[in-house]
């Protein structure tokens, strides 16, 4: 039966499969490593291989032209890769590209694709013409007929060479195109690119007669918003079709998925920090159906110690149902925390419990052995083109295998986490994360929001840095579960739905004004956040909404200003008055949860965001479930029907060296250890088969009744 993602989950011979994977990327270390280290994934509780597949590594120059190499001698021999995945009992996901980043030159990309070296080559331009550089190179417009067709060729051998591998022959399950967009764009402003002449020509096919926006523009006037509204769906489109277009060209019969990265942390793009998440809402179209499956990455920075990083992580995770493809456990350059283990479990974990459909250790494996084409030097421009230790040996200083595919420090506490994961497969692939408060995202309120440079109180609409993102950070403060879901003229909230948050600004489509009037007058609790629009989208008057505001005002439906905590205190009055049946459960833990079908099935996710440790309460319908955290620790609890089901806990916090014994209790069933450990228990029809970090032997655990 040929794999599928339905939902987000990759169903595999007929059953969801929650995706624990581990990146080895086989190019970076020698053939003679490869058997040894697939051993160790395996031994470490990995179940799928990922790796990129670099276009520049594979590509062989050959008597004046040009061949793909597959197979032979070397590490570019992926074929004889995929047959030790398949012998090792592994399985395997592979990202070809064509731009994969993975810390190579010109980001994997062959020399001779950039107008750098091929001047005749449109480049990527942003709207001020600049072109977008990687490394010392110029990136090629991803729209340009000549790269396109020979990003197709490419594509189109890696297809051929990689169908004898696909599962059920062989390991190979799905493939990933693209690499967070065409060159990781998706947490690019709005004006990055594509301004090049294939980009322009492509916007005024997509929207005739409109201008495309500039930094100058004049967005207070109806052709000034239309401009900017239209190239923020230009910009989502263009990256959907470009997607679409490239797993065409793989041609693969695998499912193929696409991955979008988080929002920009603000000192990424400097001066321009104010637009980042509504840029990204704009072109991620964050909380609509994908057309592809997709995967996300979570390189926010230190989400234990900073509340930007833990809003960008978060939002990231419910951008849209997917495996998180990349959780950093091994570069220590880009944080020095993922060195101890408790620091990428947390990250792990608070990605799962906010929906994600899978575990990424990125890297997994230490390597070292590339050739020169691979060095940070290795291109045709000469000098280094980056700092030199995310490209020096090894690659993965702090992977949990090492170069020797030895153990290395997270090895085991690795296995600990995967134990768990591999033993609840099912409910972590078909749960899905607690409702709560949805918040609708309006794409062209995103589209003009992501346009830096007007006054606050010249804005048509409020920026996401304004309105979203202190809504999450009160979430996360409060336990408040919440979600993302995209409105638009064709969709919009049911009676169903729940409590609806959603910006409010000068204009709004008049037939989501006539959704939004609708749902309240169906007796939907509804807040907007900033003024109810008096204007529709060509900016004719149609004030609807606030006509339905001004009649069902009061308990249900209200208005509240943007910004800070103020806004945090509306949604509570909001929740309150309106008598809305979401939880919460204001605690120094961050607690969040996934339920399935039947109500008594819930997995409860406790994180300690202190350095201190601290005892987690909270009640599970009638029953009270308690955790002992460490500090910067976390847990999950899956309660059925009453009894303790299965818990893991990370005990140990390496940063510091403390830990703490593990103690979980969940109504009348209590399972402790007698020292500081990290731990997995899972009940089965015998009782409970436990793994812990410390080993059996040196860690007695005081188990509940199977009864």
């Amino acid at each position: 039966m040929r794999p599928r993602f339905l939902d987000g989950t990759l169903w595999l011979d007929g059953r969801p499969r929650f995706l624990i994977t581990g990146e080895y990327p086989y190019y970076r270390d020698r053939p003679g490593r490869w058997a040894p280290k697939l051993r160790a994934l395996r031994e470490a509780g990995i179940e799928v291989v990922t790796s990129y597949v670099p276009w520049r590594h594979h590509e062989i120059a050959r008597g004046g032209g040009r061949r793909w190499c597959f197979d032979g001698d070397g590490n570019r021999d992926l074929a004889g890769f995929l047959e030790l995945v398949a012998a090792t009992g592994l399985l395997a996901v592979l990202k070809p590209g064509p731009y994969v980043h993975a810390e190579l030159p010109f980001g994997g990309l062959p020399d001779r694709l950039s107008p750098t070296l091929a001047p005749e080559r449109p480049a990527a331009r942003s709207a001020d013409g600049r072109p977008l550089p990687c490394d010392r190179f110029t990136l090629p417009s991803a729209l340009d007929p000549g790269f396109l067709a020979d990003a197709t060729d490419w594509l189109r051998a890696v297809g051929l060479f990689l169908r004898p591998f696909a599962h059920p022959h062989g390991p190979l399950v799905a493939a990933q195109i693209g690499n967070e967009g065409h060159y990781g764009e998706t947490a690019l402003p709005i004006d990055a690119l594509d301004y090049s002449r294939p980009g322009t020509e492509g916007f005024a096919g997509f929207a005739p007669g409109v201008a495309a926006p500039t930094r100058a523009e004049d967005r207070l006037s109806a052709e000034g918003l239309r401009s900017l509204v239209s190239w923020g769906r230009w910009s989502a489109e263009s990256l959907t079709a470009g997607m679409a277009r490239l797993a065409e060209a793989l041609g693969a019969d695998l499912p193929v998925f696409t991955s979008y990265s988080p929002p920009a942390r603000a000192d990424r793009v400097p001066g321009r920090a104010a637009g980042r998440y509504d840029a990204w809402l704009a072109r991620n179209r964050v909380g609509a159906a994908p057309a592809l499956p997709r995967a996300y990455t979570s390189w926010t920075g230190p989400v234990l110690r900073e509340e930007e990083a833990l809003v960008n992580y978060v939002l990231a995770a419910k951008g849209g149902p997917g495996p998180n493809i990349e959780e950093n456990w091994g570069l220590g350059w880009a944080d020095p925390g993922c060195a101890f283990p408790v620091v990428p479990i947390h990250h792990t974990l608070l990605g799962v419990a906010c929906g994600a459909t899978g575990i990424s250790v990125y890297p997994a494996c230490a390597t070292e052995g590339w050739g020169p084409h691979l060095a940070v030097d290795g291109s045709r421009l000469a000098g280094p083109a980056g700092d030199p230790a995310q490209f020096s040996p090894p690659y993965g200083d702090a992977a949990p295998i090492r170069l020797d595919a030895g153990p290395g420090p997270a090895f085991a506490a690795l296995r600990v986490l995967t134990h768990f994961l591999a033993g609840r497969q099912e409910p972590l692939a078909l749960s899905r994360p607690e409702p709560g408060v949805c918040w609708g995202v309006h794409p062209p309120y995103a589209a003009v929001g992501a346009w830096d440079g007007t006054a606050d109180g010249e804005r048509p609409v409020p920026p996401a840095a304004r309105t979203l993102v202190p809504f999450v950070a009160h979430c996360l403060r409060r336990n408040l579960p919440f979600r993302l879901a995209e409105l638009s003229g064709r969709v919009g909230p049911g009676p169903g739905s729940g409590p609806l948050v959603t910006v409010s600004g000068r204009f709004m489509e008049r037939a989501l004004q006539r959704r939004l009037a609708r749902f309240a007058e169906q007796g939907g609790s509804l807040l907007l956040v900033g003024e109810p629009p008096a204007l529709d989208e060509d900016l004719r008057p149609c004030a609807e909404l606030a006509a339905a505001v001004r009649r069902h005002g009061g308990a249900r439906v209200r208005t509240a200003a943007p910004g800070g905590r103020s806004l945090g205190a509306a949604v509570e009055d909001w929740l309150h008055a309106s008598d809305a049946p979401v939880r919460a459960g204001p605690g120094p833990w961050l607690e969040l949860r996934r339920t399935a079908a039947d109500p008594e099935e819930v997995l409860v996710f406790l994180f300690n965001r202190t350095d201190s440790p601290l005892r987690a309460r909270t009640a599970c319908g009638e029953h009270q479930v308690t955790a002992d955290l460490v500090g910067g620790g976390c847990a999950v609890v899956q309660v059925s029907h009453g009894r303790l089901a299965a818990c893991y806990v990370k005990g140990l916090d390496e940063r510091s060296g403390a830990g703490l014994p593990v103690r979980v209790r969940v109504g009348g069933d209590l399972l402790a250890s007698d020292r500081p450990c990290d731990l997995s228990a899972l009940r089965g029809p015998g009782g409970f088969e436990v793994r812990t970090a410390a080993g059996p032997d040196r860690t007695r655990v005081v188990l509940p009744e199977a009864a």
